[in-house]
């Protein structure tokens, strides 16, 4: 009779040695968590580190210390800085383009004909004309299109370096 008592005051004490040695997985105190907030014009991110509000200053702090995340943070803040000096490129081009155009707006209105007096007689008076060459313009607003795109191209890419440094970031606690 003490047999069976003996096996199975062994098999819960195996038990619950199984269930001390399970390892329950929960998420570190250093993980970044992006929440978004807000709707359309009114939106944004929070971040996140053990479940406490951070400042956007933090989360830099912490990528910059970690150098994968710091190769992928510097890789995104090059690419917004292209994505600015492309926009301005694109603004600069195509007010170039505006400029062109009204300027040969203006020289079809100074090569309009007036009324007048031709060999005694009324009449109209044609000026000589002098037809502008608009390549100019087309030139510019070929160029602020391409540097337009180029910089929406830099910016998806900022966006995606950032995420990834957050990715980056986050893998050495899991």
């Amino acid at each position: 009779m003490k047999n069976p008592i003996v096996i199975t005051l062994l098999f819960l004490s195996c038990t619950l040695l199984v269930k001390a040695q399970d390892v329950k997985k929960t998420q570190p105190d250093s993980i970044i968590k992006i929440i978004p907030f807000g709707e359309g014009r009114y939106s944004g991110y929070l971040y996140t580190i053990g479940g406490q509000l951070q400042t956007a200053e933090d989360v830099k702090i912490k990528l910059l210390a970690y150098a994968p995340s710091a190769m992928e943070f510097q890789k995104a803040k090059n690419q917004v800085t292209w994505g600015f000096v492309t926009s301005g490129g694109a603004v600069a081009s195509s007010t170039a383009a505006i400029i062109l155009f009204i300027h040969h707006g203006k020289e079809d209105l100074d090569n309009m004909p007036t009324a007048g007096w031709v060999n005694g007689k009324p009449g109209f008076i044609y000026p000589t004309q002098h037809h502008g060459s608009l390549t100019g313009a087309y030139i510019f607003t070929g160029m602020a299109m391409a540097l337009m795109v180029t910089s929406f191209v830099h910016f998806v890419k900022a966006g995606k370096h950032g995420n990834r440094a957050i990715q980056v970031y986050n893998l050495q606690y899991q």
